[in-house]
C-alpha cells in the first residue's frame, strides 16, 4: 500500500509541475508573440520602481557624490527647471525613431519580414519604450511641478539618470540598428534562434510541454517559419556571398538538428495541422504517415526548400550555387550515416536523385551539362561516404540507380551531345568505388555485383545503337574508363575481373562490327596510354582527367587481349550462324585478313569479297580446294541463293542444267549446241558432264574454241550467260569435262 502512496504521489506531483510549467510556458509564450507590450510593460515597471528606489535609497549619497567631485554639497534641486527636458527628449526620441523609420524601411525592401524580425527584437523595443517612458516621465514631473507637487529626486533621476543614459546610448543603438539591417546578420539572427529553439526542445520543460498538442504545433510552425525565412531571403538578394551563406546555414540547422533528434521526445515528430497546410507540404498528402513514422517530417521541409533553391539557381545559370546545394546535400548525408540514422539516409538518396532528375531536365532543354556534371560528382562523393563506413545496401543501390540514370542520359545524348560526357562521370564515380572496395579486400560477391553494374553503363538494353551516330559509338568514354578499370585489375592480377571485363567489351564487336570495333580499341587505347593525369582545360572540378590511368605500360598488352579474343568472339559467330567447321572457320579468318579491309563478317555477307579473297589466296592444295567449296555452298554464294546475283562462273551451284553454244569449225557461219550438267565446281575449275559427248566441239589444244554457256536459275528465273573454254592443259578428268572460270557472267533475261 506504501507503494502505490508513493507512485500515486510521485504522478500528482509530476502532474502539477506538468501543470505549473504549462502555466508558466502559456505566460512566456504570450509575453514572446506580444513583446512590444511586454517590453513595454516591463520598462514601466523598471522606471517606476527605479524612481521609487532612487528617492528612497540613492538619493541622499548621490548628492553626497556630487559633494565630494564639486567641494560643495549641493541644494535647492526643487528648482530645477524641467522645461528644457521635454524638448530634449522628443528631440532624442525624434532622431531614433527617423533612424530607425529610414534604416528598417530602405532594408526591408531587399530583406523581406525586416520589420517582422525588428518588432520581436527585445533590446531595440526595450530601449525605444525606454525613451518614451523616460520622457513622459519628465511630462509628469513638469506636471507634478505646476502643482507644486516637487520630489526633487525624481527631477535628478530624469535628468541625470534617464537622460544620461538615453542619450549616451542614442549613437550605439543606431550603429546597432544598421549592423542589424545587414543581410549577413538578419541571416545569422535568425539562424542562431532557430538553433536555440532546436536545442530548447531538448530540456526537460519542452519534453513534457511538446505533449500538447498546441505547444506542439507552436513549436513546429515557429520552427518551419525560420527555414521559410530564410528561404525568402534567399529568393530576394542578389549577392552570391548570401545566398551561399544561407544554403550553408540551412545545411547547418539540419546538421544540428540531426545529432539533438535522439533527445526529443517522440511526440514531437506527429506532424501537426498548421504544418500540414504548409506550402512545401500541401502536396505530400498521404505521406504524413511515413513521415511521422520515420521522424524526417522537419529534414523533409528543408529538403523541399533546398530543391526549390537548387531549380531556381540551375534556372539562373548559377552553377556554383546548385553545385553547393548539392554539397551540402551530400555533407548532411554523412551526418546522417555516422548517427545511423538509415531513414535521414534513404531520404538523402531520394532528394539526390530528385536533383538528378532536375539536372537531367534542365540538361536536355538547354544541352547544358555542367550541373549535371556537379550533382554526379556530389552524389558521388556522398557514395564514397556509404562505402566509408561499409554501409553496402545502400552502395548497391545507389550504384543501381548510377546505372539507371546512366542509361537514361545515354539515350538523351543523341539529341543533346553534352549529355554522353556525363555517362563517363557517372561511370568515373562507380570506377573509384570499384577501385576503393578493391583495395580494401571488399568481399569477392560484392564487388562482382558492382562491377556488373558499371559494365551495364554502356549498354542499355532498350536503345538501339545502330541507330545512334557512329561517332559516338567509336568515341565512347565510357568504354575506355571500363578498360582502364581492367588494367587495374590486371595489374593486380586478377583475373576473374578482367575475363568478366573482356567479355562485356566483345558484346561490342556485334553491334559495331569488326572496322568499327577495331577504330574503337585503337581510340581507346591510344587514349589510355597517351593521356596524361590532367586536362588542359579547367571544370568545376578542376582540372582532373577522369581518362587517366596510371597502368599505361599494360596498354599495349591488353589490346593484344582485347584482339585475340575478338577474333575468337568473331569465328564462333559466324560459325553458329552458318555451322562452320573449326577448319572451315579458320580458313574464312585467313582470308579476311588478305583483304584491305579486314572484316571478318563482312566476306561472309558479300560474295564479291569472297571472290576477292580467293584470287588473293594464291596457290591451293586439295584441303583448302575442298574446304572452299563447303565454304561457298554453307554461305550460300551460289545460284541457288535466289538474294544472289550471279557475277562469277564460280558462284552456278552444282546440279546446274547448262545450254553451250559455239561456232562450227567447218562452217563459221552456223552454230552448234550441246547441253551439260555441272557436277563439281572448285574454285579452279567446273566440271560438267554432257549430256552426249559426241555433241562437243573438237579438242584443239593448242587453239580452243570459245563456248557460250547459259544457265537459268531455279527461282527467280534469271538467264545468265558467260563466255569460256575447255582447260587446255587437261580438258577431260573421269569423265568430266573442265572449264576455265569466268568472272565475267552477265544477265540476259529475266522473270
Amino acid at each position: 500500500m506504501d507503494t502505490v502512496s508513493e507512485q500515486t504521489a510521485v504522478k500528482e506531483s509530476q502532474k502539477s509541475s506538468l501543470q505549473v510549467s504549462f502555466y508558466i510556458f502559456r505566460a512566456l509564450a504570450f509575453a514572446d508573440r506580444n513583446r512590444s507590450t511586454a517590453s513595454l510593460i516591463g520598462v514601466v515597471l523598471l522606471v517606476t520602481l527605479c524612481d521609487i528606489l532612487f528617492d528612497a535609497v540613492l538619493f541622499e549619497p548621490y548628492k553626497g557624490v556630487i559633494a565630494i567631485f564639486s567641494g560643495s554639497f549641493p541644494g535647492g534641486f526643487e528648482g530645477v527647471d524641467m522645461g528644457f527636458s521635454a524638448e530634449v527628449w522628443q528631440a532624442l526620441l525624434g532622431m531614433i525613431l527617423g533612424t530607425l523609420i529610414l534604416v528598417i524601411s530602405i532594408a526591408s525592401q531587399s530583406i523581406p519580414k525586416l520589420i517582422d524580425l525588428y518588432m520581436k527584437d527585445l533590446p531595440s523595443l526595450i530601449y525605444v519604450w525606454f525613451l518614451i517612458v523616460s520622457g513622459m516621465h519628465a511630462i509628469l514631473i513638469n506636471l507634478y511641478a505646476d502643482i507644486d507637487l516637487v520630489r526633487p529626486a525624481s527631477r535628478v533621476f530624469n535628468t541625470h539618470i534617464l537622460l544620461v543614459l538615453s542619450a549616451f546610448f542614442a549613437f550605439p543603438y543606431i550603429f546597432y540598428i544598421l549592423r542589424y539591417t545587414k543581410p549577413s546578420n538578419v541571416i545569422s539572427r535568425i539562424y542562431g534562434n532557430n538553433l536555440d529553439q532546436i536545442h530548447d526542445l531538448t530540456t526537460e520543460r519542452a519534453q513534457a510541454l511538446i505533449t500538447v498538442p498546441n505547444i506542439r504545433e507552436q513549436y513546429q510552425v515557429q520552427m518551419f517559419e525560420a527555414l521559410n525565412q530564410l528561404d525568402d531571403i534567399l529568393e530576394y538578394v542578389s549577392f552570391k556571398e548570401l545566398k551561399a551563406d544561407i544554403i550553408h546555414q540551412m545545411s547547418l540547422t539540419i546538421h544540428e538538428y540531426v545529432r539533438v533528434k535522439p533527445h526529443i521526445g517522440d511526440e514531437f515528430f506527429t506532424v501537426m495541422p498548421k504544418v500540414r497546410t504548409d506550402i512545401s507540404f500541401k502536396t505530400m498528402i498521404g505521406q504524413y504517415g511515413d513521415m511521422e513514422k520515420t521522424k524526417t517530417f522537419y529534414e523533409q521541409k528543408l529538403f523541399r526548400l533546398l530543391g526549390n533553391v537548387y531549380i531556381r539557381q540551375i534556372e539562373d545559370g548559377s552553377f556554383d550555387l546548385a553545385s553547393l546545394v548539392a554539397a551540402e546535400m551530400s555533407e548532411i548525408g554523412l551526418t546522417a550515416i555516422e548517427l545511423e540514422d538509415d531513414h535521414l539516409v534513404d531520404v538523402i538518396i531520394i532528394r539526390f536523385n530528385t536533383l538528378l532528375r532536375f539536372a537531367i531536365k534542365h540538361a536536355i532543354k538547354n544541352n547544358e551539362a555542367r550541373n549535371l556534371y556537379n550533382v554526379a560528382f556530389h552524389y558521388g562523393n556522398f557514395v564514397n561516404h556509404l562505402a566509408d563506413y561499409q554501409r553496402i545496401d545502400y552502395l548497391k543501390r545507389c550504384f543501381m540507380y548510377f546505372r539507371i540514370y546512366g542509361i537514361e542520359i545515354f539515350k538523351h545524348g543523341k539529341n543533346s551531345p553534352a549529355l554522353y560526357f556525363i555517362v563517363d562521370v557517372i561511370a568515373t564515380e562507380m570506377k573509384k568505388l570499384l577501385e576503393k572496395v578493391y583495395n580494401e579486400k571488399w568481399d569477392r560477391d560484392l564487388q562482382a555485383h558492382l562491377l556488373g553494374e558499371i559494365l551495364q553503363v554502356d549498354n542499355p538494353p532498350d536503345v538501339n545503337k545502330e541507330d545512334l551516330d557512329q561517332g559516338v559509338l567509336i568515341n565512347n568514354g565510357v568504354r575506355i574508363l571500363q578498360i582502364g578499370l581492367a588494367l587495374f585489375y590486371e595489374r593486380h592480377n586478377d583475373k576473374e575481373f578482367v575475363e568478366k571485363i573482356l567479355k562485356d567489351v566483345m558484346d561490342d564487336v556485334n553491334v559495331l562490327g569488326e572496322i568499327n570495333f577495331s577504330k574503337v580499341i585503337e581510340i581507346s587505347c591510344g587514349r589510355l596510354k597517351f593521356a596524361g593525369p590532367t586536362f588542359w582545360e579547367d571544370t568545376d572540378r578542376g582540372n582532373l582527367n577522369i581518362y587517366f590511368t596510371p597502368d599505361q605500360n599494360l596498354v599495349d598488352g591488353f589490346k593484344i587481349k582485347l584482339y585475340d579474343r575478338a577474333r575468337l568472339k568473331l569465328i564462333e559467330t559466324i560459325s553458329k550462324e552458318f555451322r562452320l567447321e573449326e577448319e572451315e572457320a579458320q580458313l574464312l579468318w585467313e582470308m579476311s585478313r588478305l583483304m584491305d579491309v579486314k572484316d571478318y563478317k563482312a566476306i561472309t555477307q558479300k560474295a564479291k569479297i569472297f571472290e576477292q579473297a580467293i584470287q588473293k589466296l594464291g596457290q591451293l592444295d586439295y584441303q583448302k580446294l575442298d574446304l572452299l567449296v563447303k565454304l561457298r555452298e554453307k554461305l550460300r554464294f551460289t545460284s541457288e541463293n535466289p538474294d544472289l546475283i550471279v557475277g562469277s562462273s564460280r558462284q552456278i551451284a552444282p546440279g546446274a542444267q547448262l545450254t553451250a553454244s559455239f561456232r562450227s569449225p567447218t562452217n563459221h557461219h552456223t552454230y552448234e549446241e550441246f547441253s551439260a550438267l555441272v557436277r563439281f565446281n572448285s574454285p579452279n575449275f567446273i566440271y560438267i558432264e554432257p549430256s552426249d559427248a559426241k555433241q562437243l566441239p573438237a579438242l584443239n589444244k593448242e587453239q580452243q574454241l570459245p563456248i557460250t554457256f547459259r544457265f537459268t536459275t531455279s527461282r527467280n528465273k534469271r538467264v545468265y550467260q558467260f563466255t569460256s573454254q575447255f582447260d587446255p592443259s587437261k580438258t577431260q578428268e573421269r569423265n568430266l569435262y573442265r572449264i576455265l572460270h569466268t568472272e565475267k557472267v552477265k544477265i540476259i533475261a529475266e522473270g
